[in-house]
């Protein structure tokens, strides 16, 4: 029985499509680089984790829909017509398509035993192209996770010089993403001091210095993750496989762990410094693709002034990240129709509790397609301990647009909204003992 599978597998790889596929798709650099070998396999974990986070979920379903409950992304607010799905217990179809999933990424893990790289790159292929149409519907799967997941996905998938695009992509998004943390809320440390529980490991008192350690080594310290000098390159990567080990224990499990098993397979064991960077006609993809890696991420935060209070500068990171959500924050909200209040906004997750949009966004899908009646909406938010500033106070709701790449003037900026009362203490609240929103 295995000679006939490896057989099948053996005529399969053969054939003029399999050819030219390797071809297109440099599969002959999976073939011969143990750590893009090593890199397939993470590829498959981040899969794993998201599928895992993503079956049971309500926000890709048909319920959905007609509750009032999914988010479109602002760039395109009528994914609505693309949900078909139903998880249970409404129904089975999300959970059998997940687990024709899982059967793919079994698939997988079989053709890398049988190190056939064509299928196991055709097969995180069609993985990818599922995951970007639950991503496409759901404003909510917008996190630091997928997105590092997927710009892997993506270079792992089109750009030659696999190895050294996935290194660099993953250095430019470490510092991109330390840039938004050059805010009073992260330098000071003062999302862990405002804490109950205060920082995870390490005294009180201590955040301040961490934080600026972390910046320091994210901003400067991340790029000597390809240094040819191996004690420096061997001290950078024990620093940072420290911090994630921290990081995890402070924030949870799913990010740091895909997070640590890139960064040991990228820049641990089989890493070998690159005295040359490709600068051949085959590599413009990649620094194509790591341009606008840069230049994406940027952009919100040079052009939307005010956009920490708003949130518009995490928003217009329309492709999903790498943006810092301010941690030391509390945000709530209210619509009333006349005196009697209709709906209320507390959300304790900390990626989506201070996005105005989302709760724009809900309440005008649920309330205003049918009645012309006319909801107040009132939006409160607090950063880094400061007293609430009023960011949203609107007579017609159901009036408001939301443009995704500009201002939004019914969303008040810092000096624009007025101090209408004072935070409580933060705490950490698991998954499990969240509320539903």
């Amino acid at each position: 029985m295995d000679r006939i599978e490896v057989g099948i597998w053996t005529r399969l790889s053969t054939s003029s499509f399999v050819s030219s596929y390797r071809a297109i798709f440099s599969i002959h650099e999976i073939d011969s680089d143990i750590t893009l070998k090593w890199l397939s396999g993470t590829i498959l974990l981040g899969f794993h984790l998201t599928f895992f986070d993503w079956i049971y979920s309500y926000s890709t379903t048909v319920k959905a829909v007609t509750d009032g409950t999914y988010v479109c992304w602002p760039i395109f607010q009528s994914c609505g017509s693309l949900i078909f799905l139903s998880a249970l217990s409404e129904g089975y179809s999300q959970s059998t398509l997940f687990m024709a999933l899982f059967g793919l990424m079994v698939t997988a893990v079989y053709a890398i035993w049988l190190q056939r790289w064509e299928f196991v790159h055709l097969i995180i292929l069609v993985l990818f192209l599922f995951k970007i149409y639950f991503t496409a519907i759901s404003f909510d799967y917008n996190s630091n996770f997928n997105f590092l997941h997927s710009t892997q996905c993506l270079i792992y998938l089109v750009c030659p010089y696999k190895r050294f695009f996935a290194q660099l992509s993953w250095l430019t998004g470490s510092f991109v993403a330390t840039l938004a943390k050059i805010h009073p809320t992260w330098l000071l440390g003062q999302h862990y001091s405002s804490l109950k529980m205060g920082i995870a490991l390490l005294p009180n008192g201590s955040e301040a210095i961490l934080m600026a350690f972390i910046i320091l080594m994210q901003m400067a310290g991340v790029w000597f993750l390809m240094s040819s000098n191996r004690f420096r390159q061997r001290l950078s990567l024990s620093v940072f496989t420290l911090l994630y080990v921290q990081y995890g224990i402070q924030v949870g499990y799913r990010f740091p762990v895909f997070e640590l098993a890139l960064l040991l397979i990228l820049f641990g064991p089989w890493f070998e410094s690159c005295s040359h960077p490709p600068l051949t006609r085959r590599a413009i993809p990649g620094w194509i693709f790591i341009a606008g890696l840069a230049i994406l991420q940027l952009i919100p935060h040079l052009a939307q002034a005010g956009g920490r209070l708003t949130n518009e500068d995490n928003i217009a990171d329309i492709f999903g990240g790498p943006y810092q959500f301010e941690v030391n924050e509390q945000c709530y909200g209210e619509i009333r129709l006349g005196e009697q209040t209709v709906r209320r906004f507390e959300q304790t997750d900390a990626r989506l509790r201070c996005i105005p949009y989302r709760f724009w966004y809900r309440a005008k899908i649920s309330l205003c397609s049918s009645a012309p009646n006319k909801y107040h909406m009132t939006y409160r938010r607090s950063v880094n301990g400061n007293p609430f500033k009023e960011i949203v106070n609107e007579a017609d709701l159901c009036n408001l647009n939301y443009r995704p790449l500009g201002r939004n003037g019914w969303i008040k900026r810092e000096d624009e909204a007025p101090w209408v009362g004072l935070p409580v203490q933060n705490d950490i609240v698991t998954r499990r003992q969240r509320p539903p929103t």
